[in-house]
C-alpha cells in the first residue's frame, strides 16, 4: 500500500510538471553576447551594451533597474567579464563577450534579483501582410518579399539574441501552401499553420495596406497610421510590444534564487570518460545550481547531491530540454531525480 501511495505521488508529481504546456527550448551560449562594434574607438561602449543584454538575458526584464541596482552595489560592469575578442558575422564586426557565470548569479542572489535558466520560451509569430502590390503572404524567415520583411526579420533575430527567447516565423512548403490555397475558404490560416508548430505562445498580427500611404494594424498590435514613414512607425511599435509581451513570458520562468534546496540527481548510461565529463558538464552549466557534489559511482550510474536555487520543478524545466538528458523518474517526496544520459 505505501509502494503504491508512493508511485501515485510520483505519478501525480510527473502530471503537474509535465502537463502545463511548454515547449521550451535550450539556449545555447547563456552566458555570452555578441554586441556589434560601431567603430574600433567604441570597443568600451560595445563592452558596457554587453553588460546591459546580459543583465536583461538573465533577470527577463527590460528595465534597467537591475543594471543599475548591480552598479549601485560598487561593481563594475567589466568585474563579470571572463574574456572578449572581435568577431566577424555576416559581415559585421561583433564583440564576443563571455561573462562569469558563477559571479553573475552569486550577485543575483546578494541583491535578491530572480534570474532564468536555460530553458526559454518559443514565441510563434503569424504575420499576414497585404501590401496592395502583391497577393497577401505570411512572413517567412526564409522568403523576403519587401524591406519590412527584412526589417521584422532583422528586429526578431536581435530581440532573440538580447532577451534570450525564441521569436520564431513559420517556414512553408509546397504542400502547406498548397493546402493553404486550396483550403483558405474552408479553414481558419492561422489556426491550421500554428497546429504545425509547438510553442509557448503565438503573436498573431495583420498588416494591411488600405490606400496610398495608409495602413492599418490588427490583432496583438493594433494601429492606424497614414504618412510616409510607416515602416519605421510600424518597427518602432513591435518592438515595444516585443519588449512588453517578452517580459511578461518570462515572469513564468522566473527562479527564485532566495530558495534553496538540496535534491540527489543520479544519470545512468555513465560507461566511459567522456560521459562522466559531458553530463558533469550539464549538471554544471545548470543555472539553477548553487553547489554539486558526486555522492556515488557505481557501474553506469553516477549519483549527484545538488544544492539547488528555486524549487525542484526550475531544474526539471533546464533539464527537460537538453539533447542529452532523458528524465526517466522524479520523486517528490525525497527530491529525487533519475536521468539518463543519451549519446
Amino acid at each position: 500500500m505505501n509502494t503504491f501511495i508512493k508511485h501515485a505521488k510520483h505519478t501525480i508529481f510527473c502530471l503537474i510538471i509535465f502537463s502545463n504546456t511548454c515547449f521550451g527550448k535550450e539556449f545555447n551560449e547563456l552566458f555570452v553576447i555578441y554586441e556589434p562594434i560601431q567603430s574600433p574607438s567604441k570597443i568600451e561602449q560595445s563592452i558596457n551594451n554587453s553588460f546591459n543584454s546580459m543583465i536583461y538575458r538573465l533577470s527577463g526584464n527590460s528595465s534597467p533597474s537591475n543594471i543599475w541596482k548591480i552598479i549601485n552595489a560598487g561593481n563594475s560592469r567589466k568585474d563579470f567579464i571572463q574574456s572578449y575578442s572581435i568577431k566577424n558575422l555576416n559581415n559585421e564586426s561583433f564583440l564576443q563577450v563571455y561573462f562569469d557565470k558563477d559571479l553573475l548569479i552569486k550577485k543575483f542572489n546578494e541583491l535578491s534579483i530572480p534570474i532564468i535558466g536555460n530553458s526559454r520560451p518559443v514565441v510563434l509569430f503569424l504575420i499576414n501582410i497585404s501590401s496592395g502590390s502583391s497577393d497577401p503572404y505570411f512572413l517567412s524567415a526564409s522568403e523576403v518579399n519587401s524591406n519590412l520583411d527584412k526589417m521584422i526579420i532583422d528586429l526578431f533575430r536581435r530581440t532573440s539574441s538580447y532577451r534570450g527567447v525564441f521569436l520564431e516565423l513559420p517556414e512553408f512548403d509546397l504542400i502547406d501552401k498548397n493546402a493553404l490555397s486550396i483550403h483558405e475558404k474552408f479553414i481558419n490560416s492561422n489556426n491550421f499553420i500554428a497546429s504545425q508548430y509547438n510553442s509557448d505562445e503565438i503573436i498573431e498580427i495583420d498588416i494591411l495596406n488600405i490606400g496610398l500611404n495608409s495602413w492599418t494594424m490588427s490583432g496583438d498590435v493594433s494601429f492606424e497610421y497614414v504618412g510616409d514613414n510607416f515602416e519605421e512607425i510600424f518597427i518602432t511599435q513591435l518592438k515595444e510590444f516585443l519588449n512588453l509581451r517578452i517580459d511578461s513570458i518570462l515572469k513564468k520562468y522566473l527562479i527564485d534564487i532566495s530558495k534553496n534546496k538540496l535534491v540527489t540527481i543520479s544519470i545512468a548510461n555513465i560507461d566511459n570518460y567522456e560521459n562522466y565529463i559531458k553530463s558533469k558538464n550539464i549538471i554544471n552549466n545548470l543555472v539553477g545550481i548553487k553547489e554539486i557534489d558526486i555522492n556515488k559511482f557505481k557501474l553506469d550510474k553516477l549519483t549527484y547531491l545538488v544544492e539547488i536555487y528555486g524549487d525542484i520543478d526550475d531544474v526539471i524545466k533546464e533539464l527537460s530540454v537538453n539533447s542529452f538528458i532523458a528524465i526517466n523518474n522524479i520523486y517528490l517526496d525525497t527530491n529525487t531525480l533519475e536521468l539518463e544520459f543519451k549519446e
